[in-house]
């Protein structure tokens, strides 16, 4: 009887070492993956971390995809703790017992652009469309699916828009606003699985209000890819012989043309981050990073009957090179090749200008846009992001 007791006892000592074995052998992914309190992207220089519970959250929530990787680091506003990333921004809230929140970053931007959006006139005979009583704004397609299946209201919020159509960079595409973010429709995209993207609303947003992006130090951090998994072994390519003959860089802050006088410049506006003010009067643009001046350059405006519209505006689409054809006011003009346009209100644009040098002297000549000469439209085209703020005055 001992004997049979005691190979018993040893069967079921091995079953649990055994068990408890390819228990270990299981979860040691998992706990390996639950220590990492911090990782760092190499694309973007910055870290996410679980101090204010941001890492688990982007793992937990598709993060690769409908955040991106972070662009800054945690800072504080007011009682909260936000971190900005290239598709939209955590939230650290403490006064719902530190729940972290998605920013509501589609219906800040669409402000920043002076953006509305009417409701629609009418859903009868749509049995594909949800209507959203909150927002009284429609989802169907091309982006329901894409909400219902990637995050819905947690990770979109409520539609604040119908589709629309708008430039995104080059391309007119169509699109939609959401509380917390935007879509965009590509139809031509080579995978279908990326027919509808989410617009990177995080980096626009951050590079309009001048938040610090400049890539940190990771601290420690093991330095990962955009989808948060370790990187392979770099390869090393030979930097190809310089030619000796190669032009010198062009210098985009050449000087002001001589026969134009310089005036005084405006007062800075009461707000942060960039922001153009153009004079009429004086014909001449101001480009300003807080309360600092960081460029300037003399301007040509509308002329009589086609005058500049006065107001503040933002750069709602931008294109690196456009022919300009239409009809305003009776007259045809068709202007090829016209280079670094921003549109900021309807059919009115900063952009580059070959076609005269008469920039600062007073003489209006566009159609309405604000002409430059060609290295100031290129600084400007460079520096002033998607939803810069342009105020037109006298």
């Amino acid at each position: 009887m001992s004997s049979r007791l005691s190979r018993r006892f040893i069967r079921a000592w091995l079953a649990r070492l055994i068990f408890g074995a390819l228990v270990g052998i299981w979860a040691l992914p998992l706990i390996s993956h639950a220590d990492d309190s911090a990782i760092f992207f190499a694309s973007t220089g910055h870290r996410l971390s679980d101090a204010q519970g941001f890492l688990g959250y982007w793992r937990a929530s598709n993060g690769p995809i409908t955040l991106g990787a972070p662009i800054g680091e945690p800072f504080a506003y007011g009682p909260l703790t936000m971190q900005y990333f290239e598709r939209g921004r955590l939230e650290l809230h403490p006064e719902y017992d530190n729940a972290i929140v998605r920013g509501r970053l589609g219906a800040e931007y669409s402000a920043a652009l002076f953006r509305s959006f009417a409701a629609p006139l009418s859903l009868a005979d749509q049995p594909d469309v949800r209507l959203f009583a909150e927002t009284n704004h429609s989802l169907g397609a091309p982006f329901r699916s894409y909400w219902e299946t990637n995050g819905g209201v947690e990770v979109f919020g409520f539609p604040i828009s119908e589709p629309v159509w708008e430039y995104v960079g080059p391309e007119m595409l169509q699109v939609q606003y959401f509380e917390r973010s935007r879509l965009e429709y590509h139809p031509l995209a080579a995978d279908p699985a990326l027919a509808v993207q989410i617009s990177p609303l995080g980096h626009s947003l951050a590079l309009l209000r001048g938040l610090p992006t400049a890539p940190t130090d990771p601290d420690g951090a093991p330095t990962v890819g955009d989808d948060g998994l370790p990187l392979p072994d770099p390869i090393v390519v030979p930097a190809p012989p310089v030619p000796t003959d190669a032009p010198a860089p062009t210098d985009v802050s050449v000087a002001n043309p001589p026969s134009a006088a310089k005036p005084a410049a405006p007062a800075p506006a009461t707000r942060g981050g960039k922001y153009i003010i153009v004079d009429v009067g004086d014909q001449w643009l101001y480009a300003y990073e807080g309360d600092t001046i960081v460029y300037d350059a003399p301007v040509s405006t509308g002329r009589d009957g086609f005058n500049t519209p006065i107001g503040t505006f933002a750069v709602y689409a931008k294109l690196p090179l456009q022919t300009m054809e239409g009809t305003l006011g009776g007259e045809y003009y068709r202007v090829p090749d016209v280079p670094n346009v921003m549109y900021v209100m309807g059919g009115v644009a900063i952009h580059g200008t070959y076609w005269h040098n008469r920039f600062g002297t007073g003489a209006r000549l566009s159609h309405g846009c604000i002409n430059v000469g060609l290295t100031q439209a290129a600084w400007l085209y460079a520096w002033a992001p998607m939803g810069t703020p342009v105020t037109v005055r006298w």
